[in-house]
């Protein structure tokens, strides 16, 4: 029996199959080519968490011999090929299962992950509330969840991950089970940043938080202000205490033309915030292309939504580093040299940021509960350092990979060096040849591999789910 008779048994109307309009409009719906690309021999659609529990029992045996191999896809937006899809196998595509239930109590919603953050944010906005997730609208739930995300909440929440309460899991014997703080505990813990390693999450309960309007958007400087801009962001992240802020600082190339950014927020929406004040009266200013405004959490979700968009030539690398103006200036004039020979590729667009960790995050993150993550507050401040190029051409993509491989082991050779390299990789921004869980440090991969053998004896999601980044070998 073959896995499309299985297949037909347990979602009869549910899969496609290579040569269908379906199925080419569905694998093609993911964030970058590189993705696309890839065809499975089949695409399975489940809207329910028992359809896809059936389905991982029906396909047992030939996961734990690995005659199959299986991809979960959430909506699609881990860059790299093989993220969320499988060369001849199944891909297990979870945007069918949709549905936002708000709690009577209003304290939490739960959240099928076939959803986006725009459609989580766009109802809760009906209700008064919000919720830290996160901060661009168009990408989906679980993989910013599974990988322990940044909201424009962070700096009072920690990540998005610690306001998950709860976890609906298929697990490998195909059982559903719930994971929180009082069932399955070592369970929860280890999806917080855990990523597809575990099981396969179909729901999960989010804390809400009361929407209001915020202030905020994104600056732009002429390129020369980076090194003021870099000396602001530090200064912010050593001495602010305002914990309703957010921000992000930015140089990047595109069009022809060089700029730095700073998306910067105000939860209040004071717009006269003294927490802001170094970067709205920074020198260079770019009049008349700045975004600042007043709106509401959906509005900036929408805006930085526009900066990306799906089937492009695109992927991220990160490192993460201690809080240093010297060190950062270094590594911007690295980032440089790598850029002018990338300059004349076509379409080709080139970003270079700095995204603060701050104390209080890390000790909000701490304080809400552990996560797979396990960073010590006390190595904070740090930033996680995002790299992201797009291009048009697939002669190019040699290239740019070849660059940016050099690029980041120039960085990280520096920061090294100085002492300043954190071993966290923001799982999100990583790149897609990194040892990411690693980074998580030897204590929680010890545990996290007690997990995986508990719930995954036979070890299904480490060996025939190959997608996304892996447990460390012991």
């Amino acid at each position: 029996m073959t896995f499309q008779t299985e297949l037909q048994e347990v979602l009869p109307e549910k899969h496609l199959l290579q040569g269908s309009d379906l199925y080419e409009k569905s694998n093609g719906a993911y964030f970058t080519v590189f993705e696309s690309e890839i065809k499975p021999a089949v695409i399975a659609r489940p809207t329910t968490a028992q359809e896809v529990g059936a389905l991982i029992k029906k396909l047992h045996p030939k996961l734990v011999t690995q005659e199959t191999s299986l991809a979960i896809k959430g909506t699609g937006h881990t860059p790299f090929a093989g993220a969320a899809n499988v060369e001849n196998g199944i891909t297990l595509a979870l945007e069918g299962l949709k549905g936002l239930s708000l709690a009577e109590s209003r304290d939490y919603v739960t959240i099928g992950v076939g959803e986006t953050w725009g459609s989580v944010y766009t109802e809760l906005q009906k209700h008064g509330l919000t919720a830290p997730g996160g901060r661009v609208g168009r990408v989906g739930v679980p993989g910013l969840i599974l990988g322990g995300g940044m909201s424009f909440f962070s700096t009072k929440y920690g990540f998005a991950c610690d306001s998950v309460i709860d976890f609906e899991v298929v697990l490998a014997s195909g059982d559903i089970v719930h994971a929180n703080a009082k069932d399955n505990t070592d369970l929860f813990v280890s999806l917080k940043g855990g990523l597809n390693n575990f099981g396969i999450v179909t729901a999960m309960s989010l804390k809400t938080i009361p929407s209001s309007d915020i202030w905020g958007g994104v600056a732009y400087y002429i390129p020369d202000t980076f090194g003021q801009l870099i000396e602001a962001t530090v200064d912010f992240v050593n001495n602010e205490t305002d914990e309703d802020t957010h921000i992000m600082s930015s140089a990047g190339y595109g069009f022809g033309h060089d700029v730095c950014t700073c998306c910067m927020y105000h939860l209040k929406g004071d717009k006269e915030a003294p927490a802001l004040k170094r970067f709205t009266t920074l020198p260079g200013a770019i009049e008349g292309y700045g975004t600042l405004r007043t709106g509401d959490h959906m509005n900036f979700c929408d805006e930085l939504s526009k900066f990306t968009q799906d089937g492009i030539r695109s992927f991220y690398a990160t490192l993460t580093i201690k809080a240093d103006v010297a060190l950062m200036k270094e590594l911007h004039q690295i980032w440089l040299e790598i850029l002018e020979p990338l300059r004349p590729l076509k379409g080709f667009i080139f970003s270079y940021g700095y995204f603060p960790l701050t104390k209080a995050l890390l000790r909000n993150s701490k304080e809400a509960g552990d996560n797979a993550k396990d960073i010590d507050p006390v190595d904070g401040p740090l930033f996680v350092v995002l790299i992201n190029p797009t291009w048009d051409l697939s002669e190019n993509d040699d290239q740019v990979y070849s660059a940016v491989e050099d690029l980041l082991q120039r960085l990280k050779k520096t920061a090294s060096e100085k002492g300043l390299l954190h071993r966290y990789i923001f799982t999100n921004y990583a790149y897609h040849k990194e040892e990411v869980l690693a980074g998580y440090g030897e204590q929680s991969v010890n545990r996290l591999r007690e997990v995986s053998q508990k719930y995954d004896p036979e070890g299904i999601f480490q060996k025939s789910v190959p997608g996304g980044f892996k447990l460390p070998k012991a």
